[in-house]
């Protein structure tokens, strides 16, 4: 990506902190820590990070009131987080579920002390590799879309109505989206429209897979919305492997990913 992409690591332990920064200092990012909960928060509110790394037991405020507040908030709900701590991971969860009546919602969980190739590994399949949505009704066509990105180095969440796209987009923002146009609830024109009228989305990449019509599809939305449709590409099913990573890449390729 163009920008140092911002990991906060928040822990109570100077020198825990200090050696999560000096394996993180080995790539291209930046970073900022925290010495327990509420200043992670108050630096999470003046800059959204775009991993956090977090330990459970810290003063003032644990990491489960962390954890419990930034689910609870729609503009950092999607935040990605990996537990860092000693605290066990069967306890952790079941004491969040207790308090909460809700699954913890984590990208990983690690019990120090971690290998710093793990943490590594866990940091990078979250900052470094881009992140798509593709929203489709038909089961059939998820899988093949998904089966034909796996074979890069992508991470991939899918959806099958537009009001799930949507939930999921505003959970955290992808640096694709690949969208049908028809679909239940809420189809593909109405995912866009909305989209483009948040300032938060309204440069998210798209790309239409559909069978409907190009010239169709563009007609009705100018006629919908009085602009044009801006997308990245616009494909009709069924499309070559090929061609979809190649255009894939090539939208990807213009946030220098």
């Amino acid at each position: 990506m163009s920008e140092q992409p911002l990991i906060l690591i928040a822990d109570d332990d100077p020198d825990i902190r200090e050696g999560i920064s000096a394996v993180l200092e080995t790539r291209d990012y930046r970073l900022a820590t925290a010495n327990d909960g509420l200043q992670c928060m108050e630096l999470i509110r003046q800059e959204t990070p775009k991993l956090l790394i977090l330990d459970m037991m810290m003063p003032r405020m644990d990491g489960f009131a962390v954890i419990r507040e930034l689910r609870g908030d729609p503009q950092y709900a999607g935040l990605p987080i990996i537990i860092l701590t000693t605290v066990i991971e069967d306890a952790a969860y079941r004491r969040y579920e207790l308090e909460t009546g809700i699954a913890m919602d984590v990208e990983a969980y690690i019990e120090k002390p971690a290998p710093p190739g793990e943490l590594l590994r866990h940091v990078s399949a979250i900052v470094d590799q881009p992140y798509i949505i593709v929203a489709d009704d038909d089961p059939d066509i998820l899988e093949a879309i998904t089966t034909i990105l796996g074979t890069q180095s992508y991470q991939i969440a899918t959806a099958i109505d537009g009001m799930k796209c949507l939930d999921l987009v505003r959970k955290r923002k992808p640096d694709l989206l690949i969208l049908d146009l028809l679909m239940p609830r809420m189809d593909g024109f109405a995912v866009i429209r909305a989209l483009r009228s948040e300032p938060t989305y309204a440069d998210l990449r798209i790309i239409v897979l559909t069978t409907v019509v190009e010239d169709a599809s563009r007609r009705r939305y100018e006629l919908e919305t009085g602009q044009d449709m801006d997308v990245e590409a616009y494909l009709q099913k069924p499309v070559a492997p090929d061609v979809m990573l190649r255009l894939v890449e090539e939208a990807l390729g213009k946030d220098d990913i």
